[in-house]
C-alpha cells in the first residue's frame, strides 16, 4: 500500500537537476514546502547538490537521480523504480535537463507528468523536445509566448503560475552587525546588493554593476555593492570585483560566492538589484528592488511597473532595453538619495509579495494544474469504469463513483460489472448505464470493447486488476486509461497508480485521487439505494421472522467463496453461537450466503437445534442487502455479506484471520472485530492446514462482541 496511507493527499515528485543555490531551486524548495502544508507527501529528486542537506533537515525526502551529462538511460530507469516503490502520482520536472530524464521514466511507468519551464527557450530546443508535457507550466506570459510563439504549442496547453515567495523567511528586519562585521561591510552606508546565479547569461548583470561603481561611487560617498552567487562564471566576476576594489583604492565591490543566509543578506541591502525569485524575495523583505537580468533591463518596480515586471518575471525572460553599466550608474544614485521613495517601496514591495506572490496561492495554483494534468476535467463527456467480480469490491468502489458523478454531473458513466451485481447501484444515480461483464478471454473483451468504442468514452477506469478488462478499457478507445501498477495487460493503461496489493477501499480512494478528484465520502455507508421490488421481496423472503415481536433479528455469514476459503471460521463455532443467542437472548437468526452456502447454513440451523430462516442461495445481491437492512445486527468472515449489512448502516461482529481489518474491514461505525494476530500474518495460503488465526477465535468472545452491540442498539432509541 502507499506510504502516505490514509492521507487524503497526493505523492507529488519535483525533479530538478541539482538542488545548488539558485532561483530554480528555491522555487522547487518553496512549492514543495506550500504542497505539503496542503495535505500532499511531497519528494525531491536531485543530481545532489549543496542544499540538500538543508532540505532534509527540513523533513523533506530527497532522492538522488542523475538527471545531467551522458547518463539519461542509468538516471531514466533509477526515477522509474523511485515512483514505483514510493507510489508517486505525479511528477514535476522543472527545466529541460530533469524533463528530458523524468518524461521518459513517466511514460514507462504510466505516472501523469508536469513540466515547468523557468524562463526561455531557444530555438535550437525545437528539434528535441518530445519531453513537453499535457500542461506545459510557465512563470511569465513573456516565457508562456516564447512557447506558443517559438515552439506552437496552443495557448490552452501553456499555463501560467506565480513563483511565489516565503515571507516569513524574508521579512523586514535590521542589518545584522555582526554579518556586517564578519564580511567587512561599513555599518550605516548606502548598500547594493545583487543575488544571481552566475552563468554566461546571468553574470552580465553582475559584471554591470562593478563596471558603474566608479561612477556610483562618485555620486554616492561610502557605498558599497555586495555581489551573492556562484556559477561557471563566478570566477570572473571576482576578477573584475577586485579589479574595481582597485581602482576605487578601497573595498567596496564584496563578492561572496554562493551562499545560503539569502534573508540576512537581504536585510543588509539599501537597494536590491534582482530578477524572478531573488526580487521577489528583496520585496517581502521590504527592500527596494531594480529588476535586471538576462532578459535585460526594467528598473525600479513601482506600483506602475508591477505588471510589466510580472509579465517578464522581473527582467528575467524578456524586457525593454538590455543591462548596462550606463543605466545603473544613471539610475541608482538618485533612487539612493531619496530614502522617503525607498521606504515607500520597501512597502509596497512587502504588501504585494504577501497578497499576490505567497506560498499558499502558489500551491493552490499548482494544485490545479496537477489535477488537470492528472485528467482533463474539461473534456470529460463519457467514462466507462470497470468493476471486480465480489460483492464487497463493488462496495468498495460506491464512494469513488459517487466522486466521479459529483466531479463530473454531466458526463455519461456506464459500469461494466456482472449481471447479478447490477441491483447494488442501478438505484444510485450514480451511473448512466449498466452494461454485463463478459467472461474472461480474449473473444468476449473485443466484442463488449467495440460496442464501448462506439460510446467514443474520454476515460476508462479499471477498478478490476484483469487482463480482459485492461484490454476493454484499451478497445473502448478512451483518451484516458486508468488503472494499477500490478494489473495484468497494464502496458495498455496509460496511467498506471503505483499501488499494489488485493482490492481494498484505500486502493480505491487512491485511484481516485490519482484523477485529480477530492472524495469527500471515504466510506460506502449509505450508498446502496434500492427499488422497491428489492425492498418488498427482501420483506417477503424474511416472512415470518421479521413480525415476532420477539427478541433481535440476526444474520449469519458463515460461507465464503471455493477458492477462499482459508478465510472461514469453524461450523461448530457457528453452531455454538447460534445456539446461545437463540435460548439466551431469543434472537431470531438468519442465515445468508450464496448457493454453494446452503448446505452449511442447513448444517447450522441443524446442529443448533433452534429455528433459523436459510436465506442462503435464495437472494440476489440486492436482496441481501434488503434483508440485512432489516436484521439488527450481522455476525460474519471477511465476506460480501459483511460489506453490504455494513453498508445498509448495520453493526457487524467480523471475525479476521488472515487477512488484513485494517484494509479489508467493515466500513462505518458501530462493529466488532475479532482478529487474532499470529506470527505468520499476514497469509491468504489456502493450503494451511491449522489456520490458528481462525481456530483460536472461541465462541464466547463472539457472543461477547454480539452482546456489546445489541447493548449499544438497545440504549439507543429507536435503533
Amino acid at each position: 500500500m502507499p506510504a502516505h496511507h490514509g492521507q487524503s493527499g497526493l505523492t507529488i515528485l519535483q525533479a530538478l537537476s541539482w538542488l545548488n543555490y539558485g532561483g530554480v531551486e528555491s522555487y522547487g524548495i518553496r512549492l514543495a514546502r506550500a504542497l505539503r502544508a496542503r495535505g500532499h507527501r511531497v519528494l525531491l529528486a536531485s543530481s545532489g547538490g549543496q542544499l540538500v542537506a538543508e532540505v532534509e533537515a527540513g523533513g523533506m525526502e530527497h532522492f538522488t537521480v542523475d538527471f545531467t551529462g551522458c547518463r539519461t538511460l542509468t538516471g531514466m530507469l533509477a526515477l522509474r523504480r523511485l515512483l514505483e516503490r514510493e507510489h508517486v502520482d505525479l511528477v514535476n520536472a522543472h527545466n529541460w535537463r530533469a524533463g528530458m530524464v523524468a518524461s521518459l521514466a513517466c511514460r514507462l511507468a504510466g505516472v501523469p507528468y508536469v513540466l515547468t519551464i523557468h524562463g526561455t527557450r531557444r530555438a535550437l530546443h525545437r528539434h528535441g523536445v518530445f519531453y513537453w508535457s499535457r500542461r506545459v507550466v510557465v512563470v511569465s506570459e513573456a516565457s508562456r509566448r516564447n512557447l506558443m510563439e517559438g515552439f506552437g504549442l496552443p495557448p490552452e496547453r501553456v499555463v501560467r503560475s506565480i513563483i511565489g515567495v516565503d515571507g516569513d523567511r524574508f521579512c523586514p528586519g535590521p542589518p545584522d552587525p555582526s554579518l556586517e562585521s564578519e564580511l567587512g561591510l561599513e555599518p550605516g552606508v548606502p548598500r547594493v546588493v545583487h543575488v544571481s546565479r552566475f552563468s554566461h547569461s546571468k553574470a552580465p548583470v553582475a559584471l554591470a554593476l562593478v563596471e558603474a561603481m566608479e561612477d556610483l561611487a562618485k555620486g554616492v560617498p561610502g557605498i558599497e555593492l555586495v555581489l551573492v552567487g556562484q556559477g561557471p562564471e563566478e570566477q570572473a566576476v571576482a576578477r573584475a570585483a577586485t579589479a574595481a576594489n582597485r581602482r576605487l583604492g578601497r573595498r567596496a565591490v564584496f563578492a561572496l560566492g554562493g551562499r545560503s543566509d539569502i534573508p540576512e543578506l537581504l536585510r543588509l541591502a539599501t537597494i536590491v538589484v534582482g530578477t524572478a525569485s531573488v526580487a521577489l524575495e528583496a520585496m517581502a523583505s521590504g527592500k527596494p528592488v531594480v529588476a535586471a537580468g538576462k532578459g535585460g533591463y526594467l528598473g525600479l518596480v513601482t506600483p506602475d511597473s508591477l505588471h510589466a515586471a510580472d509579465d517578464t518575471c522581473f527582467g528575467d525572460h524578456e524586457a525593454m532595453a538590455p543591462t548596462t553599466s550606463e543605466r545603473l550608474a544613471a539610475d541608482l544614485p538618485g533612487l539612493l538619495r531619496e530614502p522617503d521613495l525607498l521606504a515607500e517601496l520597501g512597502t509596497f514591495g512587502r504588501r504585494t509579495a504577501g497578497s499576490r506572490y505567497s506560498p499558499a496561492r502558489l500551491a493552490a495554483e499548482m494544485e490545479a494544474i496537477y489535477r488537470e494534468a492528472l485528467c482533463d476535467h474539461r473534456n470529460m463527456g463519457r467514462i466507462v469504469v470497470f468493476h471486480l467480480n465480489q460483492i464487497g469490491d463493488l462496495m468498495f468502489t460506491l464512494p469513488a463513483l459517487k466522486a466521479l458523478r459529483e466531479a463530473f454531473p454531466q458526463a455519461r458513466i456506464t459500469s461494466v460489472l456482472r449481471s447479478h451485481l447490477a441491483g447494488l447501484i442501478a438505484e444510485s444515480g450514480f451511473v448512466d448505464e449498466i452494461v454485463p461483464r463478459p467472461p474472461g478471454g480474449p473473444l468476449p473483451a473485443i466484442v463488449l470493447g467495440r460496442r464501448l468504442h462506439k460510446q467514443q468514452p474520454h476515460l476508462a477506469i479499471a477498478f478490476s486488476q484483469s487482463a480482459t478488462m485492461a484490454l476493454c478499457a484499451w478497445l473502448s478507445g478512451a483518451a484516458h486509461r486508468v488503472g494499477y501498477v500490478d494489473s495484468d495487460l497494464r502496458r495498455l493503461l496509460n496511467h498506471r497508480v503505483q499501488v499494489r496489493g488485493i482490492p481494498c477501499p484505500e486502493k480505491v480512494l487512491h485511484l481516485v485521487r490519482s484523477l485529480g478528484l477530492q472524495p469527500e465520502k471515504r466510506d460506502y455507508v449509505g450508498l446502496v439505494r434500492l427499488s422497491s421490488e428489492d425492498e418488498a421481496e427482501g420483506e417477503g423472503l424474511l416472512g415470518e421472522w421479521d413480525q415476532q415481536d420477539a427478541g433481535p433479528l440476526i444474520a449469519l455469514a458463515p460461507g465464503e467463496s471455493t477458492d477462499r476459503l482459508y478465510k472461514s471460521w469453524s461450523t461448530e463455532g457457528f453452531i455454538g453461537v447460534a445456539s446461545a443467542l437463540a435460548r439466551e437472548d431469543a434472537a431470531r437468526l438468519v442465515v445468508v450466503g450464496g448457493e454453494t452456502d446452503r448446505a452449511l447454513a442447513d448444517e447450522i440451523m441443524t446442529g443448533s437445534g433452534v429455528p433459523a430462516c436459510n436465506l442462503a442461495g435464495r437472494t440476489t445481491p440486492s436482496q441481501l442487502a434488503a434483508v440485512l437492512a432489516r436484521c439488527d445486527l450481522l455476525i460474519g468472515i471477511d465476506s460480501g455479506p459483511m460489506h453490504v449489512a455494513a453498508a445498509m448502516g448495520r453493526p457487524v461482529v467480523a471475525l479476521f484471520g488472515p487477512t488484513h481489518p485494517g484494509r479489508t474491514g467493515p466500513l462505518g461505525e458501530g462493529h466488532e472485530i475479532i482478529f487474532h494476530q499470529q506470527p505468520c500474518w499476514p497469509c491468504m495460503s489456502p493450503t494451511c492446514a491449522d489456520r490458528p488465526c481462525m481456530s483460536s477465535i472461541t465462541i464466547e468472545e463472539v457472543l461477547a462482541a454480539a452482546r456489546r452491540v445489541l447493548g449499544r442498539l438497545a440504549a439507543v432509541p429507536g435503533s
